[in-house]
């Protein structure tokens, strides 16, 4: 007949016990809760970093445009920061780009501004026209 006391059971138990499983749960749910919050600004923070790199690639392509223009290379529109003015936008010059991404503003004399409409910072590029 087995021994139904288990205090004289000379085999070991193995497992977890119910506390031991809680406190993982526990540690693992305050874990969680540190590293949820700083994934939440992931997106922002890559948006204004796209937006960054957009900014940068406008100075260069317009230091581009104008270097063709200073050597009579191509039409040699003035370069816009706004698609509805006349003249070249700077978006088309830079391949890749959707223009529905972005905010524009600014002038080219100035510097065209440009912020991701996921972004939450404006960035501003150096003059890009004469």
């Amino acid at each position: 007949m087995p021994n139904l006391n288990r205090l004289s059971d000379p085999r070991p138990c193995s497992g977890f016990t119910l506390v031991e499983m809680i406190m993982v749960l526990v540690i693992i749910g305050v874990l969680a809760a540190m590293a949820l919050p700083r994934y939440g600004t992931i997106p922002v923070e890559a948006a204004n970093a796209n937006a960054k790199a957009v900014m940068a690639s406008i100075g260069a392509a317009g230091a581009t445009y104008k270097a063709r223009c200073a050597v009579s290379i191509g039409p040699c529109d003035p370069l816009v920061c706004l698609s509805s003015e006349t003249g070249t936008f700077v978006l088309t010059l830079i391949s890749g780009i959707s223009v529905t991404d972005y905010t524009l503003g600014g002038s080219a004399a100035a510097g065209c501004t440009v912020r991701h409409t996921a972004g939450d910072v404006t960035y501003t590029s150096a003059p890009i026209w004469p």
